[in-house]
């Protein structure tokens, strides 16, 4: 399995990240590639499956099981689309006022032939990389968006920090 990780600072409470991670009805605005959900059962508890479909230029359909799920620290989900399947862990800790994110993606190819891997490290891994690190700055927009301007009454922006 390749493996590609990203995390980044989101200067809001855990609860405003937590909760803003797991609302359906914003994942378009930040879930890279995201199109909408075709199906729900029991998300995001163990067990838990989500189908969801992707833009055009994505993913095509993908479907998801919650494997481990403990409430404002790890989601870790095992995926499968026409492509990929592996894991993805997101981790959250508290950081003085803000909330440090974390993503893993282990994945595997599921075709590409005696050649895959090349492909895999020379184009597939970058990409799988970026992918993770457009949505966590999309979900440290949202959420920081929503805390700034619940706090001040306007909308606020902190430049975004990846480590």
């Amino acid at each position: 399995m390749t493996e590609v990780e990203a995390s980044l600072l989101v200067e809001a409470s855990l609860a405003e990240t937590w909760d803003r991670y797991f609302d359906p009805g914003g994942w378009q605005a930040w879930v890279d590639g995201f199109g909408e959900v075709i199906s729900s059962e029991g998300y995001p508890e163990v067990g838990g499956t989500l189908r969801w479909s992707s833009t055009p230029a994505g993913r095509g359909e993908v479907i998801e099981t919650v494997a481990e799920h403990h409430p404002r620290r790890l989601h870790r989900i095992d995926f499968v689309d026409p492509q990929t399947e592996g894991e993805l862990t997101t981790t959250f800790e508290i950081r003085g006022e803000a909330t440090h994110v974390a993503q893993r993606l282990a994945y595997r190819l599921v075709s590409g032939g005696p050649f895959g891997w090349v492909s895999d490290k020379l184009f597939i891994r970058s990409q799988q990389r970026g992918s993770i690190q457009r949505s966590l700055l999309g979900l440290k927009h949202e959420v920081e968006e929503a805390a700034h301007f619940a706090d001040r009454g306007q909308p606020g922006s902190v430049p975004p920090r990846f480590t």
